[in-house]
């Protein structure tokens, strides 16, 4: 996972961009703008602002944000894979009788192979 510095200089480099290009047009000092890259220092909210806007970036994406989302009735938001969405739509379909026999055959694979991990 990189860390706030290194998405910072990331978002320069995508736009070919010089630390001191970013300085003349942000009117953010060099040597700050360099601690930030750094990972030393963390910018004011006006400093950080004033980059996702000349990066054209969301303050989410550089600080890896990811809110929380709620579905209807408030509990937290499930997202599913395409994998997963493909899995639970033949799953829908199955009779209770087979539901349950493949949630046991499920609960037998998973402790094989976590039993498997232990060994190896």
């Amino acid at each position: 996972m990189k860390l706030f510095g290194d998405r910072l200089r990331d978002a320069r480099e995508r736009l070919d961009l010089k630390q001191t290009d970013v300085a003349n047009a942000t009117g953010i000092n060099n040597k700050i703008l360099s601690g930030y890259e750094r990972n030393i220092s963390q910018p004011s909210l006006e400093n950080l602002k004033t980059l996702c806007e000349y990066y054209n970036i969301s303050s989410d994406e550089i600080l890896e944000c990811q809110p929380k989302k709620r579905n209807e009735e408030g509990e937290e938001a499930i997202f599913l894979t395409k994998e997963q969405k493909r899995l639970l739509s033949y799953f829908d379909k199955l009779n209770q009788e087979n539901k349950d026999a493949i949630i046991g055959l499920s609960i037998v694979y998973v402790r094989d192979q976590a039993r498997k991990n232990t060994f190896q």
